[in-house]
This record gives structure tokens, C-alpha cells and sequence, in this order.
């Protein structure tokens, strides 16, 4: 799960290449009971990420599974906005977006 929303907003700060972007809102709310979390950035030169979850615990300690959903938007080098939405569990990562074949 880390790894999907590091990757994402390593796609995002390559594609805006923007240095002096600071960040405006950074929410992130764990609930301990279920294991979800819901969080939601957005920084200054217009990229908003936003992705809640759920943990499902294994049978064995480090077993289980996550469930993912979010979304992440940026503005590309001509000025489009770029909206990708995705989903990522067991099976891997699912992302939709009209940039993607």
C-alpha cells in the first residue's frame, strides 16, 4: 500500500517538476479498530491525491491483505488536468484514467 502511494506521487512531482510546490492540506486518519485510513493532499501547484483503505488481516503474523482506492490529479506540461483513479488489493494495481490506453 506505502509503496503504491509513494510511487503515484513520485509520478506526479516528475510529471509537475515544479521545485517550490509546498503543500497546503495533508489529512491522514487512521481508524485502529477496522484497520482503515483515509487520507487527502493537495499542494500548491494544483496535485491532489486522495486514497482510503482497509487492512485484512492473515491467518499468520505479516499475512493478510489490503484493499485501496483513490485518486490523483495533476496538471500536465500543456496545462490539462490529469485525473487517474485506481484501485489496488491482492490483485495488484488498477488504475483508470483517458491517458492510459
Amino acid at each position: 500500500m506505502k509503496a503504491v502511494i509513494v510511487l503515484c506521487l513520485m509520478a506526479l512531482a516528475v510529471a509537475r517538476g515544479d521545485k517550490n510546490a509546498e503543500i497546503l492540506r495533508n489529512d491522514f486518519e487512521l481508524n485502529a479498530e477496522d484497520g482503515s485510513y483515509q487520507s487527502d493532499m493537495e499542494s500548491s501547484n494544483g496535485i491532489r491525491m486522495r486514497a482510503s483503505g482497509i487492512s485484512y488481516p492473515g491467518n499468520e503474523p505479516e499475512t493478510g491483505s489490503y484493499f485501496v482506492e483513490g485518486e490523483y490529479q495533476y496538471t500536465d506540461l500543456e496545462g490539462n488536468t490529469v485525473l487517474v483513479k485506481y484501485t489496488a488489493d491482492e490483485n495488484g494495481y488498477k488504475p483508470e484514467s483517458d491517458i492510459l490506453p
